[in-house]
């Protein structure tokens, strides 16, 4: 597998380390995590941002309510 920098049709959106968001001349989203890659349309990247957000939300909240309620040793 060659480095995805170097391919003009790919459009990288996002990269760190091992991570990337690329999109490929036919728009599809590449989602490169590690070893996985997912490759998804634009509507389903979108669905996956929203609900990792919700996700992402959640679990903030569920955290600081859990911190709130520790007692205080």
């Amino acid at each position: 597998m060659g480095d995805h920098h170097d391919h003009p049709s790919l459009q990288t959106l996002a990269d760190g380390a091992d991570w990337a968001v690329i999109r490929c001349e036919h728009g599809c989203l590449h989602l490169r995590l590690g070893p996985l890659t997912l490759t998804l349309s634009p509507v389903e990247f979108e669905r996956l941002v929203t609900m990792l957000g919700e996700a992402y939300v959640r679990l903030s909240v569920r955290n600081a309510v859990e911190r709130c309620h520790k007692p205080i040793h």
